[in-house]
């Protein structure tokens, strides 16, 4: 299911607003190295969030840097669906997360990251599903990430969960038309 959103960030040179395909945080400190920046992030996420939350549509959520902070500010925002996508924060923010019932993705990078293992482990079949993060993000950091990649991250969570790949698979297209709840509508049509 494609995603699009605005998701502001300072550009290092004049100030200017670029655009992003997600929506969210991103405290790295080369995009946003000063409070200021972070709290215009934050402004723009919360009228974001009110707009999701006014049409009752799900959020696809980018974090980096701002693991802990995005779920805090979703929570208390009071967003019901949430998907944050290739989390790599803390587990024990993606634990409060889980607690919320947001939902955590994994892309096929993830087979290049063990700092993703433990997230994996800890958080519910139920609360995750796959993601490719086309074109970015793939296995081999050399290549171009196809969709058909899907499976490497559906195989990679298999095998750290210790469950077949048929199970993930059946498990995480079910939370994600459970997050998209207007996509199972049109197949059942």
């Amino acid at each position: 299911m494609p995603c699009f959103g605005i998701h502001p960030v300072q550009s290092s040179e004049a100030g200017h607003r670029s655009v992003r395909l997600q929506i969210g945080l991103d405290f790295t400190p080369w995009l946003a190295s000063t409070s200021q920046e972070r709290e215009e992030q934050k402004r723009v996420f919360q009228m974001q969030l009110e707009a999701a939350k006014r049409l009752n549509l799900p959020v696809n959520v980018h974090s980096r840097s701002a693991g802990r902070q995005t779920i805090s500010f979703l929570k208390e925002q009071g967003v019901q669906n949430v998907l944050l996508h290739n989390f790599a924060g803390r587990l024990s923010a993606a634990l409060e997360g889980v607690q919320a019932g947001y939902l955590f993705s994994f892309p096929p990078a993830v087979t290049r990251n063990d700092q993703r293992v433990k997230l994996i482990q800890r958080i519910p079949l139920e609360n995750i599903c796959l993601e490719t993060d086309s074109p970015s993000l793939g296995p081999n950091p050399q290549e171009r990430n196809v969709p058909e990649n899907i499976k490497v991250s559906c195989h990679y969570i298999a095998g750290v969960k210790g469950l077949t790949p048929e199970t993930v698979c059946e498990v995480t297209a079910k939370n994600a038309l459970r997050l998209f709840p207007r996509v199972s509508q049109k197949l059942k049509e």
